[in-house]
């Protein structure tokens, strides 16, 4: 088992070594369901006799998961680090088999949100970063997906993976499309209307840093200009006050609110930087913001406001 462990990591340690791009099929925050993935792949390709006998399919998925992990580790506190390589050993000594997908769809929205930014501070509320279909607690609503589910493809593997490709899908503009690095995706917020007073969480690597913000529907021109595009936005540094490792991610609750700034945004199909007053965020549990809209910009076609990507 041991040598079989360490082939592994040698052997995807080698595929990450000409890729520096993050596909893990979760944001990379999503640490615990980013490694689970790669080591999930990893015991995958334990089943085939030599690396040589592997698809193509297999061995981007490993060198796909590999990188996510490096990358996911990355500007993590210590404590976090530590978890993370508690939760690596225990995966270690626990056998060799693969876990299976055990996601969720994306459904709803979060209303606790908006009494947190009220009242200033507020018991529970968790916010898991796990699993697919946590992602739905990150904003206060989110625009249902469009169109069908995707087309399976022949070597997908139902046992494993279940239906992550499905419930992926009804993630479609949910919270975390606003933070998985990737300027085709967006989170748009899902109530009549302009989604005035609706509310987006992002994890940042640190809130008292400048926060750059993509607004709009970035992906082409077009799309830009027949969304709405936030115009004037409340945006809060918040800090959670206890933080839980679970199996397949970090939860976060009982939450305050550190400062608060209004900013409008140019109309502007761009990257736009904004900075909060100074604050101190948590050392254990890292910097998040939450983004109110108060005002859009309105589109030509459309009534959905999204923002395209918010980070450091």
């Amino acid at each position: 088992v041991q040598s079989r462990v360490l082939f592994t990591i040698a052997f995807a340690h080698r595929l990450s070594q000409d890729s520096t791009k993050n596909d893990c099929p979760w944001p990379v925050e999503f640490v615990y369901q980013c490694m689970a993935y790669a080591v999930n792949r990893f015991l995958k390709l334990l089943r085939i006799k030599t690396y040589r006998k592997a698809s193509a399919p297999h061995i981007r998925s490993i060198r796909n998961g590999w990188m996510s992990l490096i990358y996911a580790a990355r500007g993590l506190s210590s404590r976090s680090l530590l978890s993370l390589v508690v939760l690596a050993g225990l995966m270690g000594t626990s056998g060799i088999q693969a876990q299976a997908y055990e996601g969720q769809a994306c459904e709803t929205g979060n209303s606790s949100l908006k009494t947190l930014l009220q009242k200033g501070s507020l018991d529970g509320v968790p916010l898991h970063f796990g699993i697919t279909g946590d992602a739905d607690r990150w904003a206060t609503s989110f625009l249902k997906a469009e169109g069908k589910p995707p087309e399976r493809m022949p070597d997908y593997d139902v046992e494993l993976d279940g239906d992550m490709d499905i419930h992926d899908w009804t993630c479609m503009f949910a919270a975390f499309r606003a933070f998985d690095k990737n300027e085709d995706t967006a989170w748009a917020e899902g109530v009549e209307g302009p989604g005035i007073g609706e509310v987006l969480i992002v994890k940042l690597e640190d809130s008292r840093k400048s926060i750059r913000i993509r607004p709009g529907f970035a992906m082409t021109d077009a799309l830009f200009k027949a969304n709405n595009r936030p115009r004037k936005i409340r945006v809060y540094a918040i800090s959670p006050h206890k933080g839980d490792v679970t199996q397949m991610g970090l939860l976060y609750s009982d939450w305050k609110v550190l400062t608060q700034k209004e900013f409008e945004l140019k109309d502007s199909n761009s990257w736009q930087s904004i900075q909060l007053p100074g604050h101190k965020p948590s050392d254990t549990y890292g910097s998040f913001i939450a983004i109110e809209i108060v005002s859009v910009y309105k589109g030509s076609k459309y009534d959905d406001t999204l923002i395209t990507e918010v980070m450091n």
